[in-house]
Order: structure tokens, then C-alpha cells, then sequence
């Protein structure tokens, strides 16, 4: 979908990867590094849009990665990305909403701005008795993504039909 000539333009400079999992991270950036290098056959170049993150922590306060003292490359990565206009998002977002315990490693954490954005607008304008499920990971992707892109952006996440299909 992506003309030859624009290709080098987009994987150094439009091309985006966040994931909190080392392992993820990764995987993706390989798998990225490597679909580059087939598609243009020339030398092997590092992908340095991946960043190692916690993605909505982005927009919490001054665009920080968690691994800062630790890899202050990924924190300069960090920081481009977040002064960069993004127009697509993809996503597979994360699920949470009820989990059993703090020990299922799947422990939603508070974001306050965030959680603000949410309570401003979803919440405010629901109808459900039981609004905690909106503190989900993944509506709180669909939140994030939402003021990310903002006006003429187009978001794309992976759902189970029954977000689309129940009332929510």
C-alpha cells in the first residue's frame, strides 16, 4: 500500500511502535526491521520508531518512558514520538476489567488524566449503574486513542464482538 519511493520517508520518521513487554518490543521491532529490509533489499536498518513504554502513561505528564536512567535512547524516542502528529492508530488493546486480583499480573493502574478524560465524557454521558468497567484498559485505549489522533484521525482496534454487541 506503501509506494517504493515513500517507503525510507515512513519507516524513519511515520512508523510507530509502543509495547511495555521487552519481549514484544522485540519481536515487533524485528519483525518491522526485517519486512523493511525485504521490501527494499539494501543494508539492514535499525527501526527506531519502537519504544519501550507504557503508552498511556504518555500523556499523564511530561512524556517519560519508564526505562528512563536505564535506556535514555528509548526516552529520547520517547520524546520525538510524542511531539509527533499521529493520524492511524492500530491497536490490540489490553483487557483488564475483571481481573480477579493484583496477583492475576493484570493490575489496571490509575491514570489520572486519563481517568479524567473518561469521567468527562463517557461516564458523564452514561446510563449504566455500574460505571467502574469504563476504568477498563481497553476503554481507556479507546479514550487515549480518541485524544491522540484527534480531529481527522482513524483509530483501528482489535475487539471481541461482545464490545460491540452489549451495552456498555
Amino acid at each position: 500500500l506503501i509506494k517504493p519511493s515513500d517507503l525510507k520517508r515512513k519507516f524513519e520518521n511515520e512508523l510507530h511502535a509502543n509495547e511495555i513487554v521487552l519481549l514484544a518490543y522485540y519481536i515487533g521491532a524485528v519483525n518491522i526491521e526485517e519486512t523493511y529490509h525485504d521490501l527494499t533489499k539494501g543494508e539492514y536498518a535499525p527501526f527506531e520508531g519502537a519504544v519501550l513504554t507504557d503508552t498511556f502513561q504518555l500523556t499523564e505528564s511530561e512524556p517519560q518512558s519508564s526505562f528512563e536512567s536505564a535506556l535514555p535512547e528509548n526516552s529520547e524516542r520517547v520524546k520525538r514520538q510524542s511531539k509527533t502528529p499521529i493520524r492511524v492508530i492500530i491497536s490490540n488493546p489490553p483487557y483488564s476489567a475483571w481481573q480477579g486480583n493484583a496477583n492475576d499480573n493484570n493490575r489496571n493502574v490509575d491514570y489520572h488524566k486519563l481517568d479524567s478524560q473518561i469521567a468527562d465524557t463517557y461516564s458523564k454521558s452514561s446510563n449504566a449503574a455500574n460505571k467502574s468497567a469504563l476504568y477498563d484498559s481497553y476503554i481507556r485505549a479507546i479514550r487515549w486513542c480518541s485524544d491522540r489522533v484527534a480531529d481527522g484521525g482513524v483509530v483501528g482496534l482489535v475487539t471481541g464482538s461482545g464490545f460491540v454487541t452489549k451495552t456498555a
